[in-house]
């Protein structure tokens, strides 16, 4: 079993090996085969993480053998690897549609920083360090700017880019001074060590001692500055803005990969932060309900806001973009319940939408290179029963109207983590952004069948044999997760374990930090 901090490290070296590479090797398809076999690798890698994890294991690893918190310390509970492996999956559906769609002189690069945003990612999901969250956030963040701006010839793109990275760097920003901030109050950046003195304020942990000052009022303080950060990661209102211009000026299967990779980070950041660090039993345990009820409202008006918005886009992309926005406005919903319940419908959301998501950018990409980007180019995927087929299936389970797939029950368990939770109001609230998304994703179904778009001339589009394996995988991976839910006791099991990671922080404490308290 290879160390998690061995997933990151290789695709951060991957990442910065290939420009090296490209002085030599000038042949795009070298680029095209060496993001594929890099990011498959890393998906196999992932798979063994969370399959170690699922075995009831929290894996550790100590930089320099140095054990914490005086060494920086990766730590994978079935959480962290269950999203690590959902975004592996990703990032290899989309290196590989990317070989048939991007064409460029500068393919090294794309693949370069594709490659640094995965492992901005996975880092992120990994570590088990304060300060080291923020270093693999900057590498997520910096990867996504260039690859929003890859395109340099479409203004579009360069404004969307420099607007994403401005307020990117301010959110960023906001979550360094935020770990400087539990720093001077705990004297440590080790999750554990900070979760552990959260709670018992009176521990010693040896280097890092006890804790300093007005300990509540500090970290009030950086949970503000830290959930700043998290809702504008995860397209939250109102630091939603930045998605619908970022999304659709990158390249496609990007688009796909900012789901899988930087929403999601956005919504882990938050239950990491609230029920691993600052959770149940905390000193800020009288302030968590209002946390929770600010982040719970924010969530609801993003559900709403973006199924409004999205029912009348005619950009499919931006379309795309604001169905995010109202889905993973439903995960913090059920995330900010502050039960263990809430927590299982969120991450079984992020799988759903995640995996929805990316199918349709999967899809529509044909469509977009036959086409254009306006709403009517759907009409194009109607020549491919395999994409009509997939595209119909990704937006039904974003409707969440058919037992079969896992959206369906991701809005059943988030109803009934709500109604358990005594938040009928927000119950409703999912019932009618719901039924508003839904006219949204009707009215593309029709298109689907009514448009009738002009089709130019590409010679991407006489051999569509690798973006139909693309969809054909995720939408195989989508049915088969639904179907399990329904037919395999043991799936809704596994579930309640991975949501029950990140509230057993006495677990978590006792893997990182040997404490038997």
């Amino acid at each position: 079993m290879l160390p998690p901090i061995s997933l990151p490290l290789f695709l951060m070296g991957a990442a910065f090996v290939l420009p090296a590479i490209s002085l030599v090797i000038k042949d795009p398809r070298f680029y095209r085969a060496y993001a594929v076999a890099i990011s498959l690798i890393a998906l196999l890698m992932a798979a063994e993480v969370a399959l170690e994890t699922y075995k009831g294991n929290i894996l550790t690893y100590w930089f320099g053998g140095f054990r914490p918190p005086l060494g920086i310390v990766y730590s994978v509970d079935s959480l962290g690897g269950t999203l690590g492996l959902l975004s592996m999956f990703i990032l290899a559906m989309s290196a590989i549609y990317s070989t048939w769609m991007v064409r460029s002189r500068g393919e090294y690069l794309y693949y370069t920083f594709m490659l640094a945003l995965g492992a901005g990612s996975v880092g992120c999901l990994y570590t088990g360090d304060v300060f080291n969250f923020f270093v693999m956030l900057e590498v997520l963040s910096l990867s996504a700017y260039v690859l929003v701006s890859f395109y340099r010839d479409n203004p579009k793109a360069i404004e969307a880019a420099i607007r994403y990275a401005m307020v990117g760097m301010v959110a960023t920003s906001l979550y360094l001074l935020a770990s400087f901030m539990i720093y001077g109050s705990y004297g440590s950046l080790n999750m554990a060590d900070v979760a552990l003195k959260s709670r018992t304020t009176t521990a010693i942990v040896p280097f890092s001692g006890g804790i300093f000052g007005n300990i509540v009022v500090s970290t009030a303080v950086a949970i503000a500055l830290s959930a700043w950060t998290f809702t504008f990661k995860a397209a939250i209102f109102p630091n939603h803005f930045w998605l619908p211009d970022a999304n659709p000026e990158a390249p496609t299967p990007v688009s796909a990969l900012f789901v899988a990779v930087i929403d999601l980070i956005g919504a882990y950041g938050v239950m990491r932060f609230l029920y691993t660090l600052f959770g149940e039993g905390s000193v800020i345990e009288m302030l968590r309900g209002d946390i929770f009820l600010v982040l719970h409202v924010l969530g609801a008006l993003s559900a709403l806001i973006g199924a409004l918005l999205m029912i009348v886009q005619t950009d499919i992309k931006k379309f795309i973009a604001y169905s995010t926005i109202s889905q993973m406005g439903l995960t913090f919903m059920a995330a900010t319940t502050g039960t263990r319940s809430g927590v299982t419908a969120a991450v079984l959301q992020l799988i759903s939408n995640s995996l929805s998501e990316a199918l349709l950018f999967y899809v529509v990409g044909i469509a977009i290179v036959a086409s254009g980007r306006k709403i009517e180019c759907v009409g194009y995927l109607k020549r491919n029963w395999l994409a009509s087929i997939a595209f119909i299936l990704g937006l039904l389970n974003l409707f969440g109207i058919v037992p079969v797939v896992v959206g369906f029950w991701s809005k059943v368990y988030i109803f009934m983590a709500l109604i358990g939770s005594g938040l009928l109001a927000s119950a409703v609230v999912l019932v009618v952004s719901t039924g508003i998304s839904g006219i949204g994703y009707v009215r593309m179904i029709n298109y689907l069948f009514k448009a009738r778009p002009q089709v130019r001339e590409d010679s991407r589009l006489a051999n569509i044999g690798i973006p139909l394996l693309v969809i054909a995988i995720t939408t195989s991976v989508l049915l088969l997760l639904g179907v399990s839910i329904v037919a395999i006791p043991e799936t809704g099991r596994l579930l309640d374990h991975i949501g029950g990671s990140i509230t057993d922080y006495i677990s978590y404490i006792r893997a990182v930090l040997g404490w038997s308290g």
